[in-house]
């Protein structure tokens, strides 16, 4: 079954939580675990791919976004693996992750307010 667009971005919702419960706040400590580092990419990779399987109609009447940056993230951890570079991963993680969330949030609330609190099964979109 196809992830509608309210169920994506609770997806990216909940690797965003998964960033931040994470993420030390010293970049020391973030390259200091690599356990964590994987875990913060892996959750990167997961916003990326919802991201991108988002409806082009949601992404266009949110054009204030950067998704096409993210998506693009997803595809240089998916297919440059060894060329990543953890001081853009960190600064995604500090930067650029808690502004999104409160974006992503905004959205969804707006088109499905219900699931912002949980309320809601797969089955109701």
């Amino acid at each position: 079954m196809k992830r509608t667009d309210p169920f994506l971005l609770a997806d990216i919702l909940d690797a965003i939580d998964e960033i931040q419960e994470t993420t030390p706040s010293q970049r020391e400590d973030f390259f200091a675990n690599k356990l964590v580092q994987s875990h913060v990419l892996r959750h990167i990779q997961i916003i990326g791919e919802a991201v991108s399987r988002l409806s082009n109609e949601l992404k266009a009447q949110n054009a204030h976004l950067p998704w096409h940056a993210i998506a693009g993230m997803r595809h240089a951890i998916v297919h440059d693996y060894f060329e990543i570079d953890w001081n853009e991963v960190f600064d995604t993680a500090i930067r650029d992750i808690p502004p999104l969330q409160q974006q992503i949030r905004d959205i969804l609330h707006a088109i499905a307010p219900d699931m912002i609190d949980g309320d809601e099964s797969e089955e109701d979109f």
